[in-house]
C-alpha cells in the first residue's frame, strides 16, 4: 500500500470511527435524559446495541494502529 493509499484509509476509518463515537454519546445522552425523567426503561433501551457499536469503533481503531505501524 502506497503512503497516500495508506493515508486516504486512515482518513476514511477515522471518520467512520467519528460516526460510530458520535451515535454512541447519543444513545448516552438519550439515556442520561431518561434517568433524569425516571425512565429507567427508556434508558436501558437507548444503550442497548451499545456494546456492538463499541466493538466496531475499537476494531476501527486497531486497524488504525496496524496500518500506521505497518511498513516501519
Amino acid at each position: 500500500m502506497s503512503p497516500e493509499q495508506k493515508k486516504k484509509a486512515i482518513e476514511g476509518i477515522i471518520d467512520t470511527l467519528d460516526h460510530i463515537l458520535a451515535d454512541a454519546k447519543l444513545r448516552v445522552t438519550e439515556a442520561q435524559d431518561a434517568m433524569i425523567h425516571d425512565e429507567l426503561n427508556q434508558a436501558i433501551g437507548a444503550l442497548l446495541g451499545l456494546d456492538e457499536k463499541l466493538q466496531n469503533a475499537m476494531a476501527l481503531y486497531r486497524t488504525v494502529i496496524a496500518l500506521h505501524r505497518e511498513g516501519r
